[in-house]
């Protein structure tokens, strides 16, 4: 049935591209991630024998990626998510060598059901034809691909966890809302500010306790299960036992009321997130005027996604280290606001409207470059004057610029295959026109709602006498 074959071809597409473009060397933040997976996955001994590897053990900021376990030994330290993710794909592969690619499969699979879940999140509400073209940009326009699909980032897991919980909440399954609060926590433990800020803000706007009880019960089980793999991983019980929790208290009180640390996550050349992510400035202040046409899940989602980066601000440098292509401290925000900004595009405004497909191609011609290719980098001494993108315009131009026209090439042919009588009506056929519609309208053509939108759940009035 071509409703169920949208979402299927759409995993294939982006799973195929993200596998073909992850990186063969990445960031020694996932290559030591999956050194300790496949020695795990090989031998199942959580400590590998670090003097053994030259590449980690020869660095000269080995410290960055070790850890000491209870009983004095090194162990590779990264979040829970992050090592427990690949192990899977080295089970299966079994390298001779630390070979990256099972990782960076296991972050394309991953990064392609996250788009994919976004995609069925928003096809009921917009229609298929909005929901792919809103899922491609998530997918295809931010570092979703060029950090979350390249590797096994904590940000792949994040991503996932952001985006399920966002599904999960808007089928009011709220034990799955834990669930993939859980997922966020096992990449990034203090993500866990977004699941907490949704189902209680939920239980809140809903009067409806339970739903605070059942997100959190799972999501508590999951902090749980962490502490049972930093148990068996570095002996000790403390979530945090994956990182050196000095570096970020000590970061909290250099930079907590850093005003360049907070204005570098906006306005940095490299890592300013308005310079990669234009579209906020087209679609943000149309979410703003609608917001309260949003569901309330969107704009609770939105809310954590802001306290989880200023609680990034707070315990982390806005730079995010090297060896990555775009922003990734502020990836969490963007994914958080995605479905607000999605559902509130087909009241975009005239010139906002005009704005919105030159915008939304450059985001993609800006990204595709350094998701394809894997060096172009800029050190993070330079983040503040330097910009990856222009940096290869000016030094490289005759490799970017082929990878410039071949994506601008792609996007054409897409869009204009998209825009066929035959696809759509195709994509006519994919929406179930029984199907309930909630929250937000699906548009017309003209971005007219055709139904108007259905109002948020209230609890009944109590009757008085």
């Amino acid at each position: 049935m071509p409703r169920r074959l949208v979402p299927l071809l759409l995993f294939c597409v982006l799973a195929g591209l993200y596998v073909l473009t992850t990186n063969p060397d990445p960031s020694p933040d996932a290559f030591t991630a999956d050194f300790a997976a496949r020695h795990i996955a090989l031998t199942g001994d959580p400590v590998p024998d670090i003097a053994g590897w030259p590449y980690l053990d020869d660095n000269i900021i080995r410290e960055t990626w070790i850890v000491e376990t209870a009983d004095g030994r090194e162990a590779v330290g990264r979040a829970p998510g992050v090592i427990a993710a690949a192990v899977p794909s080295y089970v299966v592969a079994r390298p001779t060598t630390v070979d990256p690619l099972p990782g960076g499969i296991t972050a394309a699979l991953l990064t392609a059901a996250a788009v994919v879940l976004f995609f069925l999140l928003l096809r009921d509400r917009l229609g298929t034809h909005s929901a792919l073209v809103a899922s491609g940009l998530l997918g295809l326009a931010t570092p979703v691909w060029s950090v979350s699909a390249d590797a096994v980032w904590p940000h792949t897991l994040t991503t996932l966890g952001i985006v399920g919980t966002a599904w999960a909440a808007d089928r009011r399954r709220w034990w799955l809302v834990g669930v993939f609060g859980g997922v966020m926590l096992w990449g990034r433990l203090h993500a866990a500010v977004i699941c907490a800020v949704v189902g209680l803000g939920l239980a809140w706007t809903r009067r409806r306790p339970g739903i605070a009880w059942r997100v959190g019960t799972t999501s508590l089980a999951a902090l749980a299960l962490a502490s049972v793999w930093t148990r068996w991983m570095y002996g000790s019980w403390d979530p945090t036992s994956g990182y050196r929790a000095d570096d970020f208290t000590g970061s909290a009180a250099s930079h907590a009321l850093d005003p360049l640390n907070w204005l570098g996550f906006l306005v940095s050349a490299d890592r300013g997130l308005l310079w990669w992510c234009p579209l906020l400035l087209v679609l943000g202040p149309t979410a703003w005027r609608h917001r309260a046409d949003l569901p309330d899940w969107a704009r609770w989602l939105a809310a954590g996604g802001a306290a989880y980066t200023v609680s990034q601000a707070v315990l982390n440098r806005f730079s995010g280290g090297d060896h990555f292509y775009g922003y990734r401290t502020s990836l969490e925000l963007v994914v958080c606001l995605a479905p607000a900004l999605a559902l509130a595009a087909p009241r975009m405004t005239e010139r906002a409207r005009r704005w919105f497909v030159p915008v939304a191609a450059l985001q993609l011609v800006v990204i595709a470059p350094g998701a394809i290719s894997d060096d172009m980098y800029v050190p993070v001494r330079d983040v503040w004057w330097r910009n990856a993108f222009v940096d290869a315009v000016v030094l490289r131009p005759t490799e970017l610029l082929p990878l410039v026209a071949v994506t601008m090439a792609v996007m054409l042919v897409v869009v204009r295959l998209l825009h066929t009588d035959r696809a759509t009506r195709w994509l006519d056929r994919a929406d179930d026109p029984g199907a309930e519609v909630r929250g937000s309208a699906r548009p017309s053509p003209t971005g007219a709602p055709l139904v108007p939108p259905t109002p948020e759940w209230h609890p009944p009035a109590r009757r008085s006498g």
